[in-house]
């Protein structure tokens, strides 16, 4: 796990290195007028980059609110929409990381100490697994794709981990999408 995480760490800095050179030599490229005629003229080759974006998300750990706060921006009228892919980009992710919870050991993930409590853990999400995840999902604060990778480790049962994480999601990202759209609408 610690080569994942240097290498992810190097890839955040490459980004942000990159970013802010391309800033720097370019600024024009940064400016409201070129965003937005950028966005009319392109469309459709930006609605495809974001749902792919949205489908990739959960491999490179990026949090769902922040491409949601983006959907938001760029489609501010077609908040359905937004709901159903974000939904269907949480769930596909959310799955991808139970079943890695399952097939990779917990060992790789957790240290000496986090795995000493992992059998009380595992009782935990044995009995009380649907309210956990349900109240994990729908707490903003915390990252929805841990969660999702300790049920898949404990072998927690499926349809009761993405049901519980699906309620969850849903009432979050409505608020999200319905708060951000009025907001969006009182200061523009």
């Amino acid at each position: 796990m610690n080569k994942y995480r240097t290498a992810l760490k190097y890839v955040w800095l490459i980004v942000l290195v990159t970013t802010f050179l391309f800033y720097l030599f370019f600024p024009e490229f940064f400016t409201a007028e070129f965003l937005k005629d950028s966005v009319k003229n392109n469309e459709f080759k930006i609605l495809i980059s974001y749902v792919f974006f949205i489908l990739i998300r959960p491999i490179l750990l990026i949090p769902s609110t922040a491409v949601l706060i983006i959907g938001i921006a760029l489609y501010p009228d077609s908040l359905l929409f937004l709901l159903f892919i974000n939904m269907l980009g949480i769930l596909i992710g959310a799955t991808l990381l139970y079943y890695a919870g399952i097939f990779l050991t917990p060992e790789k993930f957790f240290s000496e100490k986090k795995m000493k409590s992992l059998p009380k853990i595992k009782d935990k999400i044995n009995d009380y697994g649907f309210p956990i995840v349900l109240g994990w999902s729908f707490f903003p604060i915390v990252p929805t794709d841990l969660i999702c990778f300790v049920a898949g480790a404990t072998r927690m049962h499926f349809i009761k981990f993405i049901t519980a994480l699906c309620l969850g999601e849903l009432i979050l990202v409505s608020l999200y999408l319905w708060t951000g759209k009025g907001l969006l609408d009182y200061f523009f």
